[in-house]
């Protein structure tokens, strides 16, 4: 199933909970938004709409490395350093004109994302955001409707959710982040005509195809 279908089918969900829930609107609408959201997460394996949206672009990570690399190349030049720091400085500066474009790819993007969730979830002291950004983390190494489609993964995604909604102190956010989750579960499995493949729920313990 496609992007669309799958954020589609996350917002009904979202909203789904939040008429369940009698919220607010304001709620509401960010109970549909994080359900979109949520909806496509499984996806992160892939080079899909998500991961394309999240993940910080590659073109922006050279730019800004290039220029710090011309300016190690200038201070060293110009500057009073002595003969051996004027070079660490230009060769160091001249590798971060080079290699960056070289090994940076944006799959790797999606990598450093998650280390930056991560990273933020220590500042916050955020549980959920630490589950989050392993998430990402581990989803950009993983093959395409692996464990990201699993009962594991949506386990994994509904514990999340549980956290965010202790921390953030809003009813409902636990079902919206498990019920968006099996959306796209669901919506990947074999028993719709326009699917090929179905999804292995029960990784990592059977490969079985549903």
């Amino acid at each position: 199933m496609d992007g669309k279908t799958h954020f589609i089918a996350g917002c009904l969900t979202g909203f789904g909970v939040a008429q369940y829930t009698n919220v607010d609107w304001v709620t509401t609408a960010s109970f549909t938004l994080l359900g979109g959201f949520v909806g496509l997460v499984p996806d992160l394996d892939v080079k899909g709409v998500l991961a394309k949206k999240i993940s910080l672009n590659k073109k922006w990570v050279i730019t800004v490395l290039s220029i710090i690399g011309l300016y190690f190349i200038l201070s060293s030049s110009i500057g009073p350093q002595t003969y051996w720091s004027k070079w660490q400085g230009i060769l160091l500066g001249s590798a971060l004109l080079i290699l960056p474009s070289q090994i940076i790819k944006q799959k790797r993007m999606l990598i450093i994302t998650g280390a930056l969730v991560g990273v933020l979830s220590l500042y916050h002291e955020s549980i959920w955001m630490m589950m989050l950004g392993i998430y990402i983390g581990v989803a950009s190494f993983l093959s395409h409707r692996s464990l990201t489609h699993s009962l594991l993964g949506l386990c994994y995604f509904s514990i999340l959710g549980y956290y965010m909604e202790k921390e953030i102190l809003v009813d409902g956010l636990m079902f919206v982040c498990a019920g968006a989750y099996a959306s796209h579960l669901l919506l990947d499995m074999k028993w719709l005509p326009k699917n090929r493949r179905g999804v292995k729920l029960l990784l990592p313990f059977s490969k079985i195809e549903l």
